[in-house]
C-alpha cells in the first residue's frame, strides 16, 4: 500500500523547483495530484511526466496571490507581494480545503517556511515577517482543527538548488555542516513523510531540512 494512496494533493505554486518535485513525489505514493501555478507549460509538463506513468495530474492555472481571479494582485511594494505570497496565499488556501476536510474527517496541510519562521537575518524585515506569521498560522490552525482529524506543520527548507538559487555563489553553502545545498527531492521526501501516515502525531510541528543551516548561522 502505498502512503497516499487515493489521497488528492493540491500543490500550489507546483510548477518548478519544490513543487514540480513534492508533486513527482506525491503522484509515486498514489495520490492524485493537482498542480496549480501561473506557468502554464511547465504545469502541463509537469502533469505529462505523471500521467505517462500511469498515475493521475491535473494542472490547473492560478495565480495564488488571487481570490477568484476577483482580487487584484497585490504590487504595491515587497512587503505586500511576500505577505500575499507566504501569508494570503496558505490562508486562502486553507480556507478553502478546510471545510471539505471537516466533511471527511480527515486531511493534511502543509505550509512552507524557512530559516526566517525562526530567526531574524538574510531576507530582510518584510520577509521574515511573513515567515513568523505563517508559522504562527500554522501553529493555530493545528490548535483549532486537529481534534477534527487534520494535520497541519510547517516544512522549513534550507539552500534548495532550484532556479531560484542559480549563480549563488559556494561561500554560504560553507557555513553550514552539510556543505552543500539541498535536493528537490530530499525536500519532496519529507513532504511525503508529512503529508502520509506515518507523521500522524505531529501537530503544528515546525520542521526544518536546511543541511544544519539553523545550527550554524553566526
Amino acid at each position: 500500500m502505498m502512503k497516499l494512496q487515493d489521497r488528492v494533493a493540491i500543490i500550489f505554486g507546483g510548477t518548478s523547483g519544490l513543487g514540480e518535485a513534492t508533486a513527482k513525489a506525491y503522484a509515486d505514493e498514489g495520490a492524485k495530484v493537482v498542480v496549480t501555478g501561473r506557468d502554464e507549460e511547465d504545469g502541463k509538463r509537469i502533469v505529462k511526466d505523471i500521467t505517462d506513468k500511469g498515475q493521475d495530474a491535473l494542472f490547473v492555472h492560478g495565480d495564488v496571490t488571487k481570490k477568484a481571479e476577483i482580487q487584484a494582485v497585490v504590487d504595491k511594494d515587497l512587503y505586500d507581494k511576500l505577505m500575499a505570497i507566504n501569508v494570503k496565499a496558505p490562508y486562502l488556501a486553507s480556507k478553502a480545503v478546510i471545510p471539505h476536510f471537516i466533511k471527511q474527517g480527515r486531511g493534511v496541510i502543509i505550509n512552507v517556511g524557512s530559516q526566517a519562521t525562526q530567526m531574524a537575518g538574510p531576507g530582510g524585515s518584510a520577509y521574515v515577517t511573513s515567515k513568523h506569521a505563517v508559522l504562527g498560522f500554522t501553529k493555530q490552525l493545528a490548535f483549532d482543527f486537529g481534534s477534527q482529524g487534520i494535520k497541519v506543520n510547517i516544512l522549513s527548507p534550507g539552500f534548495i538548488e532550484t532556479p531560484m538559487t542559480d549563480g549563488i555563489d559556494d561561500e554560504r553553502l560553507n557555513r553550514i555542516p552539510a556543505q552543500r545545498a539541498g535536493k528537490p527531492e530530499e525536500i519532496a521526501a519529507l513532504a511525503v513523510f508529512l503529508a502520509s501516515d506515518d507523521s500522524n502525531y505531529m501537530h503544528g510541528s515546525n520542521v526544518f531540512m536546511d543541511g544544519g543551516w539553523i545550527l550554524g548561522r553566526k
